[in-house]
């Protein structure tokens, strides 16, 4: 039983018509020269990082239209939910680069979305295409601050929670309007919008409802000892257990999400557990070369690195960043003459025909969420350069150069991330070396980019500043926030000493 591909909205004689005059008269365009692709060189040594942003400037020049009359973009020839989990890569590329070209595409698709879905996606009789959308929408509002995206996960999330929800079966969520089966292409990745919106939203009672839809999905469809996850739970009792990279996927980032907010050992063991089954029983820690007989599986690993990647840097597991690695060149080195790979990652993309945008995007997904490096920590003892961070938001990195970023802070609170600090001993100050307008400050905080302040650095004023860590140990999450926008801020790194 697959995930849900999405019927015709009230929008979609429009979609079409979009889709029909870009095909006849704007694809073949001008690309933006922001978005210009260089010439794909096959012999060419690429780094991750490297073929990540060439294999995104190849999908877009590809896929992507951007009305410049008025100011939308979107990706051709998708459905609801393919559209949305695309969007996802964008939203990723953003939060591990602070890229400009991405940050401007969050609020292209998003009007692009609304123009071709509508704004009210009650409509679609498939909940977790609504749940894809929710989740794209309060992963936008943490890059830019934007409320409306915010205000319309929150609708979302709440719309299919009152209309999927049941006591049938011992709970769970329903995959569609009709309430025939439950499955987990629903409930995990509705707890991850739940975790993404208790922290957005600050509200505790959508964690609350993460922990009560995993409850129900390990205890009806997943397997504790191996950590194989279920496809479905049908009203007949029976059980589908299918296992796909969608299901792996979702579980263990819905597991990630809560044992980061509540740091019980049980979600970190599932998420590893899924994890393992996934690389080890699914692919024999080879490459994914499978799921490539339909419309919606052909997208479904980009699912899944997506959630690895935030279960490997925000739990400290660098073989699964190794493994990650390792699929994702191998399907950067199988491109085709445009860069353009499918998702059967261990062949040769033909240059025959044209390899469908939703196959095609599993690679990007998977280069933009790896890392040439596959250390997944640091340690606060030592000196960290800036550009390892995990995440950013409300910032553009403009330049990167010897490890150092020179941002330009484009909303209050901006941030950059760094998921796993080691703290072996107590430390009373943070070094930050930093260069640009002495007004501006930096504020070191902790766990989230809201939580508690330890302490202000002044950029510019290289040097020691008080922070308040005493009984801080173990592995944290810690925040760079810039309080105030300013422009050209150079930091080079930080270091925490005694």
């Amino acid at each position: 039983m697959l995930a849900g591909c999405s019927g015709n909205g009230p929008a979609s004689e429009e979609s079409a018509a979009v889709e029909q005059t870009v095909e006849e008269s704007e694809k073949s365009a001008e690309s933006d020269e922001t978005m210009a692709g260089v010439e794909d060189n096959m012999n060419k040594t690429y780094t991750v990082e490297e073929a990540a942003y060439e294999s995104f400037t190849n999908y877009i020049n590809e896929y992507y239209f951007r009305s410049k009359i008025e100011d939308y973009g979107l990706f051709l020839n998708l459905n609801f939910w393919d559209q949305a989990e695309i969007y996802e890569i964008v939203i990723d590329a953003y939060e591990h680069t602070g890229d400009k070209r991405y940050y401007d595409m969050i609020n292209e698709i998003f009007k692009g979305f609304k123009k071709t879905q509508g704004e009210d996606w009650s409509w679609n009789e498939f909940n977790d295409d609504i749940m894809w959308i929710t989740i794209a929408c309060t992963r936008a509002y943490n890059c830019t601050g934007d409320k409306e995206f915010l205000e319309t996960a929150k609708k979302h999330f709440n719309l299919v929670w009152d209309r999927a929800w049941s006591d049938d079966l011992g709970g769970g969520l329903f995959w569609r309007i009709e309430n025939t089966t439950k499955n987990a292409c629903i409930n995990c990745p509705a707890a991850i919008a739940a975790c993404l919106l208790g922290d957005a939203l600050h509200d505790e009672s959508y964690y609350d409802k993460a922990k009560q839809i995993m409850d129900w999905v390990v205890g009806n469809i997943y397997e504790e000892d191996t950590g194989h996850v279920y496809d479905a739970y049908e009203m007949n009792g029976k059980k589908n257990h299918w296992a796909s990279t969608y299901n792996q996927g979702t579980f263990i980032g819905a597991n990630t999400l809560l044992y980061m907010h509540t740091g019980e050992g049980a979600y970190l063991s599932r998420a590893r557990r899924a994890s393992d089954y996934t690389m080890e029983e699914m692919y024999h820690g080879g490459i994914m070369n499978n799921e490539d007989n339909s419309g919606d599986l052909v997208g479904f690993k980009g699912i899944l690195a997506r959630w690895m990647y935030c279960f490997a840097t925000n739990c400290n597991q660098p073989d699964v960043m190794e493994w990650m690695k390792k699929n994702a060149m191998t399907a950067w080195g199988n491109r085709n003459s445009k860069g353009i790979v499918g998702t059967t990652w261990d062949m040769k993309a033909s240059d025959e025909g044209k390899i469908i945008p939703f196959s095609a995007s599993t690679a990007v997904s998977a280069l933009n969420n790896c890392k040439e490096s596959c250390k997944t920590s640091l340690k606060a003892a030592e000196f960290n350069n800036a550009d390892e961070f995990t995440r950013c938001g409300k910032l553009l990195v403009t330049e990167r150069k010897d490890g150092a970023l020179t941002l330009d802070v484009i909303e209050e609170n901006a941030y950059l991330e760094y998921a796993n600090i080691k703290f072996p001993e107590a430390y009373s100050h943070i070094n930050i070396k930093s260069n640009g307008d002495a007004d501006v400050s930096i504020e070191i905080r902790l766990g989230t980019p809201d939580g508690e302040r330890l302490g202000t650095v002044l950029v510019g004023q290289d040097g020691n500043a008080d922070l308040d860590v005493q009984g801080i140990d173990g592995t944290q999450r810690i925040y760079l926030v810039f309080p105030k926008t300013c422009e050209g801020i150079t930091i080079s790194g930080f270091q925490f000493v005694s």
